[in-house]
């Protein structure tokens, strides 16, 4: 999978670079989350992997594309979250430790249109074997996410 650095054009292949990234710096914790946006005829998907440093900020690598517009919002959610669990499931298969977080873009109060799959996402991501963070509970990767589906 060709991924990008938040602030760079260079495109590169993401499990050696997160390999060489994890050997080189020490305390990393690795948060992975996505989100999307529907414009026009097309939905635009973005997966973040957030290589963090507790207390000093993340390294954030980045994979945005366009799909056929998804126009039930509840399927387009659940997409974001089964993007990010096949991230990864991805970095695990190659041998990279599993991530801290897997950030989700959904609200646990019902006065907002994401509850709607906010159990269901949480379930996937709890049944997969990882922690999940969503909106309440300060979800860094998908705040960054957010800010690449806009741009």
């Amino acid at each position: 999978m060709k991924y990008k650095k938040l602030y760079g054009r260079e495109e590169f292949e993401l499990i050696p670079y997160v390999k060489e990234y994890l050997e080189n710096n020490q305390g990393i914790e690795l948060l992975i989350g996505c989100d999307s946006q529907n414009f026009a005829d097309k939905t635009i998907y973005a997966v973040v992997v957030a290589l963090y440093t507790p207390g000093k900020g993340a390294h954030v690598l980045y994979r945005r594309w366009k799909a056929n517009r998804e126009p039930a919002r509840s399927v387009r959610l659940l997409n974001e979250v089964w993007y990010a669990i096949e991230t990864a499931e991805f970095m695990r298969e190659a041998g990279i430790p599993k991530p801290r977080w897997i950030d989700i873009d959904l609200n646990p109060d019902p006065r907002y249109k994401s509850n709607e799959v906010f159990r269901q996402a949480v379930g996937l991501v709890e049944g997969m074997g990882y922690e999940v963070r969503y909106k309440t509970l300060g979800p860094i990767a998908t705040y960054a996410a957010d800010h690449l589906v806009k741009v």
